[in-house]
């Protein structure tokens, strides 16, 4: 089968090459890749700056696809040979710790996700253990599907990891597609979002826009002063970093109330200063919030049914798996752009039904 292949360490060592199928081990059922999107991780298997551990690896966490197999013990009524899924990252867990049995596999210590630790979903097919995998709504068709995993990273830091947002006036720093996502997802929870960006992130800010958010060029307007206008001086509730920029965290501190909650979002290449004098003496909480859980899939995917979120609107570009080198070049100039896997792979939403629905 085709696959995009991180071959190597070192930089650049990537591209498409024909791997064995996957063997469906008990427990797992086996996906026909439809889509396929990119996120940063993947641009930095380019640069090497990311650590895949073992490798050759295979690329990709995000995607979407049609059942081809079930191994015999899987017991899902929900799953049939033809029912179209998204699916989880997390490929193992040990299932035993106290995280696992409170279905907070992010927080597993031995815990392993495609397209890093264990191989991913840019290949025509990915085995994956019942747990994992997700029916998709009829209203969701496949192409959104497949961009799922980032919602659900959305959901958790805007839901699970924040208090009601009700009324309240949030901003999202950084206008990629996570940011865009928790915009969106903090406006269907009844806030009012500000999404802050900079100059060459206009077209972003834009999307953002015509999202329902409030966006803001921070090179070009004062931030603060926006902030003061809407909160009649008091400051945003939240704010989510989205960015991973060092020196946003501790700018973002500045924007909140007293009792405000910074809630980091993005992973930091560097150690970002924060005015702890101003955390205490505001009483400011700092959450992080990393990936997501099975809950923040099912939210996901019912705010995807509902049409409370767009995530169509974020995708720029949509490409055959050949032209992996251009998709993973647009993602680095702020794109968000999927690989059409399978060759009759539709995005239609009127086509967004099982094709099968028995049992092989």
């Amino acid at each position: 089968m085709r696959a995009l292949v991180k071959h190597d360490s070192s930089p650049g060592a990537v591209g498409v090459q024909d791997v064995a199928e996957p063997a469906l081990q008990p427990g797992q059922v086996l996906i026909e890749i439809a889509f396929a999107a990119i996120c940063g991780t993947d641009r930095q298997a380019l640069d090497g700056s990311h650590d895949f551990g073992v490798v050759p690896r295979i690329l990709g966490h995000e995607a979407s696809g049609i059942v081809r197999a079930l191994a015999p013990d899987v017991d899902r009524a929900d799953l049939a040979i033809g029912t179209r899924v998204t699916v989880e990252t997390d490929a193992v867990i040990c299932g035993r710790c106290e995280y696992c049995r409170g279905e907070q596999y992010n927080r597993c210590p031995n815990r392993r996700g495609i397209g890093t630790t264990a191989d991913g979903a840019i290949a025509e097919l990915l085995a994956m253990p019942q747990r994992a995998v997700h029916p998709l709504p009829d209203e969701v068709g496949l192409l959104e599907g497949a961009l799922t995993e980032p919602l659900a990273i959305a959901v958790h830091a805007v839901v699970e990891q924040s208090p009601s947002l009700a009324g309240q006036v949030v901003v999202v720093i950084g206008p990629g597609a996570i940011g865009q996502l928790c915009a969106q997802v903090a406006r269907a929870a009844g806030a009012t979002v500000v999404l802050v960006g900079r100059s060459r992130h206009a077209d972003a800010l834009r999307r953002g826009a015509a999202a329902g958010a409030r966006t803001v060029d921070a090179e070009s307007e004062d931030l603060a002063a926006v902030i003061h206008e809407l909160t009649g001086g008091l400051g945003a509730h939240t704010v989510f970093e989205c960015s991973g920029a060092p020196e946003t965290v501790d700018e973002s501190a500045q924007l909140l109330r007293r009792g405000g909650r910074l809630v980091l979002v993005a992973f930091f290449r560097g150690a970002p200063p924060v005015d702890l004098e101003l955390v205490i003496n505001r009483e400011l909480e700092i959450v992080g919030s990393r990936g997501k859980r099975p809950s923040s899939y099912r939210t996901a995917l019912r705010l995807m049914s509902e049409g409370q979120v767009d995530v169509g609107s974020l995708v720029t570009a949509v490409l055959p798996l050949e032209q992996w080198e251009a998709g993973l070049g647009r993602v680095g100039g702020g794109e968000k752009v999927v690989f059409r896997i399978a060759a009759d792979a539709d995005d239609q939403l009127a086509l967004a039904q099982p094709r099968v629905s028995s049992r092989a």
